[in-house]
């Protein structure tokens, strides 16, 4: 994510990898299940289909993702930890993630903290963010 390299820049090399990290969490505490069953993995194969993650996933994954659709209920701590991970790449590719994850990065330099946790703030300021033009993102 060019952007991203970006912010990292403007927040400061030891901050900036803070706060892509505080980002991915917030955007896996607010969207990505903590309880996974076949129908979950099901529904997030089909949302990689629809906005085109499933391309951007590795070929790994997708065989994984695929595969783990005819479990019931996913019981292995490390099967879970990493369908979670595939889970937070698919979101991540759609726009709700995306303006959860540029509004935790807004917050973060607008210095407002307690935006971190409301989900309508965050999702204010990120699509705030996603429709500026690309000139206008990093300098504001």
């Amino acid at each position: 994510m060019l952007i991203t390299s970006a912010w990292c820049r403007a927040l400061g090399e030891s901050v900036g990898g803070e706060a892509v990290d505080l980002a991915k969490r917030t955007v896996s505490r607010f969207l990505v299940p903590v309880r996974v069953t076949g129908e979950t993995v099901d529904h997030y194969f089909r949302k990689a289909l629809r906005s085109n993650a499933w391309w951007k996933l590795r070929r790994e994954s997708r065989a994984l993702l695929y595969a783990s659709r005819v479990l019931r209920v996913v019981k292995s701590p490390v099967l879970l930890s990493i369908l979670r991970e595939l889970f937070l790449e698919i979101e991540l590719s759609t726009l709700r993630g995306k303006a959860i994850y540029y509004g935790v990065l807004v917050a973060l330099r607008s210095g407002l903290r307690e935006a971190l946790g409301d989900f309508k703030k965050l999702i204010t300021l990120g699509v705030g963010y996603l429709n500026l033009p690309l000139m206008w993102r990093i300098l504001g």
